[in-house]
């Protein structure tokens, strides 16, 4: 809070007048990026998938735009209207409430998971610079990494829409079916 009010050239306490503690002033961060969400609305020529598809796309968007502010999402909850309408999608898509919760759930922490995966890095990425890391040697690292294809060039995009693609064609199987109100018992 301190820096914060050096920044706006305001002492400190004075931002108390405006925010009642630091989290409030994390989650409207948060709500304010949200913000910048692009939800598709209803449009006719697109299938439920590409809507939702087109919506957690464009949330990834936000998280490569500010890399800085995206890891707040990893410990906020999204209570705002532009979560409000990803869930949304998946109601007008014929989901139960039950079932479009756990949709909700399961696309935004693959989402958040992979832009936060993208912001730190990955794991096998190429980084022989450092002989034993991730507990390879460097003679197994130099194998993995020229391997192909090549780890160092990997196609993002590509890669995020892979595990869209996975969970999507997964709701469509699962649509319609009544889900388990509570999981299986462990044996």
């Amino acid at each position: 809070m301190r820096r914060l009010g050096r920044e706006l050239g305001v002492e400190a306490m004075s931002l108390y007048n405006h925010v009642p503690n630091k989290e409030a002033l994390l989650n409207g961060m948060v709500e304010v990026l949200l913000e910048e969400l692009e939800v598709p609305a209803d449009a006719l020529e697109d299938s439920w998938e590409e809507r939702v598809r087109k919506a957690f796309r464009a949330y990834l968007q936000l998280a490569r735009a500010h890399p800085n502010v995206f890891p707040l999402f990893t410990m906020r909850p999204l209570n705002t209207v532009e979560s409000l309408k990803l869930f949304e999608l998946l109601r007008e898509a014929g989901f139960d409430i039950v079932s479009a919760l756990r949709a909700f759930r399961v696309l935004s922490s693959y989402t958040v998971g992979y832009a936060i995966a993208e912001i730190r890095g990955f794991a096998l990425e190429s980084d022989i610079s450092r002989p034993g890391v991730h507990g390879f040697s460097e003679v197994e690292l130099l194998r993995i990494f020229k391997s192909p294809p090549p780890l160092e060039k990997a196609d993002r995009d590509a890669e995020f829409e892979f595990g869209l693609t996975l969970i999507l064609v997964g709701l469509r199987e699962y649509k319609g079916r009544r889900p388990p109100r509570n999981p299986p018992e462990q044996a």
